[in-house]
C-alpha cells in the first residue's frame, strides 16, 4: 500500500510539468486599440496618456496623380508611468501594409493609421481641421 501514493505523486507530478504555461498555451495578445484624436486632444489608453500635437504633411493631394505618395508625420506628446513625457514622431510613407514604423513606448506599441484630412490642391486644411488615427498596441514584456 506504501507503493500507491508515491506512484499518485509521481503521476501527478509528470502531469503537472506537460501543463502548457500561459506563453506556450497561445494566449491572445491584449487587442490593439484605435484611438482618433483632434488637434491638441488627449486621451489614456492602458495608462499611456497621449496626445496630439503636431504634424508635417507632404503628402501627394488627392485631386492630384502623383508618381510619389508623399509622406506625413504626427507628432504626439505620450507619458505615462514609467515613461518620461517626450514626443513621438509617428511616420506615414504612402501606405503600405500597416503597421508602418511602429514605435514603442514603455510597455506598450504605437502607430500612425492614418493623418486625415488628405490635402487638396485647392489648399492646405487649417490645423484644428486635422484629426490623427493611432493604433495603440496592449502592453508587452519588457
Amino acid at each position: 500500500m506504501t507503493r500507491f501514493p508515491f506512484c499518485l505523486t509521481a503521476v501527478l507530478l509528470l502531469l503537472s510539468a506537460c501543463t502548457p504555461t500561459s506563453a506556450a498555451r497561445n494566449d491572445p495578445a491584449p487587442a490593439d486599440r484605435t484611438v482618433t484624436l483632434a488637434w491638441q486632444q488627449e486621451t489614456t489608453v492602458d495608462g499611456l496618456s497621449v496626445q496630439f500635437v503636431g504634424y508635417r504633411d507632404s503628402r501627394c493631394p488627392s485631386d492630384v496623380t502623383c508618381v510619389w505618395a508623399g509622406e506625413a508625420h504626427a507628432f504626439v506628446w505620450v507619458a505615462g508611468p514609467g515613461i518620461d513625457p517626450h514626443v513621438v514622431s509617428l511616420p506615414w510613407r504612402g501606405g503600405g501594409t500597416p503597421p508602418q514604423d511602429v514605435q514603442r513606448v514603455g510597455a506598450h506599441t504605437l502607430w500612425l493609421d492614418s493623418l486625415e484630412p488628405h490635402p487638396h490642391s485647392a489648399g492646405n486644411a487649417p490645423p484644428g481641421d486635422y484629426r490623427v488615427v493611432l493604433k495603440v498596441g496592449g502592453t508587452v514584456a519588457e
